[in-house]
């Protein structure tokens, strides 16, 4: 990844896309927290696994922020975390069309993070978006090198879809 810095307008623009995804109710249950200055953002590296490795060079870390209590439930089923992920996705395409490269990570340190990032101990903290130009990936090691350089491995689609009725090729297997 190329550390050389992002504009502020681009950034701006990946919001500007996040916050178009729907919600229930328009409760808009996100919250994205970008971080640029060196000294936060140091912070927030600090925090990453050592897996992540590759993202200490990234000139942008965004947080993703939301609350259960944001959003409609419906008995047991929660919408905030649905909703959230649309507009993070949302915020991601933006991200590959501005030229980005842009992975959301789940190998943090979450309290750390929140901690730096002032975010209240009653929210909760769903992701961290590495985000940064394209870079050299020699620096890469070799697993990360042939995931990023082979094909994407998906599920065959009939594990993951069915027709008009519930089977069980749809449980995962068990390892």
């Amino acid at each position: 990844m190329d550390a050389r810095p992002i504009d502020e307008e681009v950034l701006t623009r990946l919001v500007e896309a996040a916050v178009t995804a729907p919600s229930a109710n328009n409760s808009q249950p996100w919250r994205f927290i970008t971080v640029t200055d060196p000294a936060v953002l140091a912070e927030v590296k600090g925090a990453l696994t050592p897996g992540n490795y590759w993202a200490q060079s990234a000139p942008a870390i965004t947080a993703v922020v939301t609350n259960d209590e944001w959003s409609l439930a419906i008995g047991d089923r929660v919408f905030a975390p649905f909703e959230v992920g649309m507009a993070t996705m949302a915020y991601q395409a933006q991200a590959v069309s501005e030229g980005l490269y842009i992975h959301p990570i789940a190998g943090f340190n979450a309290d750390a993070v929140k901690e730096a990032l002032k975010i209240p101990a009653s929210e909760t903290l769903l992701t961290l978006l590495i985000i940064g130009y394209p870079g050299d990936d020699s620096t890469l090691r070799e697993h990360h090198l042939a995931s990023e350089r082979g094909p994407r491995v998906r599920l065959p689609l009939d594990r993951v879809y069915a027709k008009d009725r519930w089977n069980d090729g749809l449980l995962p297997k068990k390892s």
